[in-house]
């Protein structure tokens, strides 16, 4: 689990939330992002469907800290400029989170 908090701290968030923050509260538009953010975020977005497709959630096969702390900026990604329709697994363990949590829109 720590190495998952450690991954979002400095492998996921500097991306995928930055992104997020620029668009969304700066309103600047996804065209005038660094591309290194985007290559970056998707990077992680990638990472994250491989482990996705592994398991129902990221630790031991039940939810813990690291879903947790990992699908509040990943819910939230295409504000970012992000497909998630090119994450079908990420989706899908959003879906299972937030199911796990109540989490609602």
């Amino acid at each position: 689990m720590l190495q998952w908090l450690f991954w979002e701290q400095y492998s996921h968030e500097p991306y995928v939330a930055v992104a997020r923050f620029q668009v969304k509260f700066l309103g600047k538009p996804v065209s005038e992002l660094e591309a290194r953010l985007i290559e970056r975020g998707n990077a992680a977005l990638a990472r994250l469907e491989t482990a996705a497709e592994a398991g129902e959630f990221l630790v031991g096969g039940r939810l813990s800290l690291a879903d947790v702390s990992l699908v509040a900026y990943t819910r939230w990604a295409q504000d970012g400029g992000f497909d998630l329709r090119a994450y079908p697994a990420v989706r899908a363990w959003i879906g299972r989170v937030e199911s796990a949590l109540r989490i609602a829109d």
